[in-house]
């Protein structure tokens, strides 16, 4: 029988038709995909049929394209959203791909586009996309910096795309101590990191110094937020920091949270929330900017009495139902606000560590590159 080779197949079919059936495809067909002829090979790698098929397997609703990741004793690990809203029982999946899934300290900086950003040890960056099992060491943050390695530690990080320049940048803050005689100071430094330069940026002082950022930063309309704490006072404040200027600047945060302490921020259907587990009446409680950028378009979104879950929360992601998905440690809950219900997700192999929170994030499998294009 003669054998007939898929190009050849294809070749009376409009480009426009072609794009359309392989747009509907999963991460690991086109993968293959990419080896049935060197126009296939072209049309997937282009940058607008990456960005299609992006956009594309964010709309689908039963979230088949949609995973979790979690960094675990030191191990990342993912399980797919859909198998832990429709089955009893979910098993994740750990990185093999990725060469420092063996570290003592791995923290998720961010996700973007389906590219993830970690930090190993404090002081290396990585960036992977986990479906094409790409991964990338970004160089030392040290080299040319203000402050050198033995004197610095990286307190807070973000990891975004930068609409304006077509960029996916970096910002971290650098935390150092400094001793002259009797005095010792602790000034913050900022540096940027850009995909396309491969590079970071100048040093910068941190345009506060008596105040400290810590931890991830949440991406939302092209800048990095951050509670930003004081170093002599318990009110806190929503702190960002613009990818395009590159500069920081203060958020109004909601007027009903004055007295709340240890607030967090997270991202709830495309608007930035933030939510305290530590409230005055002993509920976690949950608030989302509605409108960026309008200061009385922050609204109460949900309230959990703290008998209806374990240790520490943090909300994940909203479902179509209304539902919100929330972590806490290793571990999956679902409030529904109609009953005040919670209810308890299984999975397996999603190891526990009881001495440190956990940030999960979901990231939508894609073909984006690692390598950006001018």
């Amino acid at each position: 029988m003669e054998t007939v080779k898929a190009g050849k197949t294809t070749d009376h079919l409009p480009k426009e038709i072609m794009e359309e059936i392989l747009c509907r495809l999963p991460v690991k067909l086109l993968s293959r995909f990419k080896c049935v002829s060197p126009s296939w090979r072209s049309l997937i790698s282009s940058k607008q049929f990456i960005k299609t098929h992006l956009q594309r397997s964010k709309k689908i609703e039963s979230f088949a394209d949609q995973r979790i990741i979690l960094a675990c004793k030191g191990k990342l690990k993912a399980c797919s959203l859909s198998s832990l809203l429709t089955e009893s029982v979910t098993r994740v999946d750990s990185f093999d791909f990725f060469p420092m899934n063996s570290s003592n300290d791995i923290v998720i900086v961010g996700s973007c586009n389906s590219l993830i950003c970690i930090l190993v040890d404090k002081c290396r960056f990585f960036l992977l996309n986990p479906s094409t099992r790409e991964s990338k060491e970004l160089p030392d943050f040290f080299t040319g910096a203000m402050f050198p390695k033995n004197l610095g530690s990286i307190s807070a990080y973000g990891f975004g795309f930068d609409e304006s320049s077509g960029d996916y940048k970096i910002c971290a803050v650098c935390y150092s101590m400094l001793v002259f005689g009797l005095n010792i100071t602790f000034p913050r430094t900022v540096r940027v990191y850009s995909l396309k330069a491969d590079s970071w940026g100048v040093s910068s002082l941190y345009y506060k110094r008596d105040t400290c950022l810590h931890g991830a930063a949440k991406f939302m309309s092209g800048k990095f937020h951050w509670i930003s704490g004081f170093l002599t006072d318990p009110i806190w404040e929503i702190v960002c920091f613009d990818l395009k200027s590159e500069t920081f600047e203060p958020v109004k945060q909601p007027s009903f949270m004055e007295g709340y302490k240890r607030p967090s921020l997270g991202v709830l259907e495309g608007c930035l929330c933030v939510f305290s587990n530590y409230s005055p009446s002993d509920t976690i409680y949950v608030s989302i900017w509605n409108e960026y950028g309008v200061e009385d378009s922050w609204a109460k979104y949900v309230t959990i009495p703290y008998q209806s879950v374990t240790n520490y929360v943090a909300p994940l992601f909203v479902l179509p139902t209304g539902e919100v998905m929330f972590t806490s440690g290793s571990e999956f809950f679902i409030y529904n606000k109609r009953d005040n219900c919670v209810r308890r997700q299984q999975t397996v192999d999603f190891d526990r560590d009881h001495d440190r929170d956990h940030e999960a994030e979901v990231y939508t499998e894609s073909i984006v590159s690692l390598v950006l294009e001018d």
